[in-house]
């Protein structure tokens, strides 16, 4: 080992930090990663990330096991990894649980923007507005129209409140000025259960793409800058008119504030060696979510800049934090 001299020696202590800290540091992960997802089993950013575990546990040198903490639209797994000191637990999120819940979620336990250290961007959900197939309409324009026709007959499910999926359908009602009731979940994948069982009427998820391929569910437009590969004849909400309607889900890797340095620059590197794995794309592919990787200054800018743009749509739309 390299010898530090006393004057370095004063410096570590000074700064609060023993040595077998900096070498365990240096040298992570030094035990299993646990990679907290916020919402329950089945759901998008749960997809997102287990195609993903046995590449990164190869890459790393150690086990990665997952562990789902439901709930409060994700801030009870969220305040579980600000309030995590082990330096071997980190977030898998969606947008929102950075951007968008700041604004629409009263009295969040930790703040977004100072509680965690936004690590990397790993994917790309391609969202699918759908629809329950005993309604009389496959578009679109017939949505609309049925809405205006029947104003407070439709119900939309989301992930929870401050979640893209709410923000999604609350941003569609507003553009195309129907009224579209929000229902909240504890995550995804519940909200779909009941759109197949037709008590909500519409989902914005990516959730609902194997359902609208199976034709259980009505496919109306993607949520997406391009077709979602897996829907090909599903159009765009850009190719329909409604661009102002587009708000697009990622889903990213935050860590705790107090991670080291070295460890998170070495987790950066490994998530982005296996997103670049065609083997994670392929099991990705059948729930309309792509690897996308983004990491370092650029994906933290990116966290920055949409809590601000949320924030202001959010003002727009009205919705009250809750």
């Amino acid at each position: 080992m390299r010898k530090i001299s006393r004057r370095g020696l004063g410096a570590i202590m000074a700064s609060g930090l023993s040595l077998p800290y900096l070498a365990r540091a240096s040298d992570w992960p030094t035990r299993p990663l646990t990679l907290l997802v916020p919402y329950p089993p089945g759901g998008p950013s749960d997809v997102s990330v287990r195609p993903m575990v046995e590449p990164l546990s190869r890459v790393l040198g150690q086990p990665v096991v997952i562990e789902n903490r439901a709930g409060a639209g994700g801030s009870i797994g969220a305040q579980a990894v600000a309030q995590s000191r082990d330096g071997h637990t980190v977030m898998i999120f969606p947008t929102a649980v950075l951007t968008i819940s700041p604004h629409v979620m009263a009295q969040l336990p930790y703040d977004p923007a100072t509680a965690f250290i936004p690590v990397a961007r790993i994917t790309l959900g391609y969202s699918v507005i759908a629809s329950h197939p005993s309604l009389p309409f496959r578009d679109a324009a017939g949505l609309i129209a049925y809405g205006k026709a029947n104003p407070g007959q439709l119900r939309f499910g989301s992930a929870g409140p401050g979640t893209i999926t709410q923000l999604t359908g609350e941003l569609f009602g507003d553009v195309t000025g129907i009224k579209v009731e929000h229902v909240p979940y504890r995550g995804s994948a519940p909200s779909l259960t009941d759109a197949l069982a037709g008590r909500v009427q519409l989902l914005f998820d990516s959730v609902a793409v194997p359902a609208v391929n199976d034709g259980k569910l009505i496919g109306i437009a993607t949520i997406g800058e391009n077709r979602n590969p897996s829907l090909p004849n599903v159009p765009t909400l850009g190719e329909i008119g409604l661009e102002r309607a587009l708000a697009i889900p990622w889903y990213g890797v935050a860590a705790p504030a107090s991670m080291p340095a070295t460890a998170i620059a070495r987790l950066t590197d490994a998530l982005r060696q296996v997103t670049s794995m065609p083997e994670v794309a392929s099991a990705m592919a059948p729930a309309g979510i792509v690897p996308a990787f983004e990491g370092g200054a650029v994906f933290a800018e990116r966290v920055r800049r949409e809590r601000e743009m949320y924030g202001a749509l959010a003002k727009r739309i009205g919705i009250q934090p809750q």
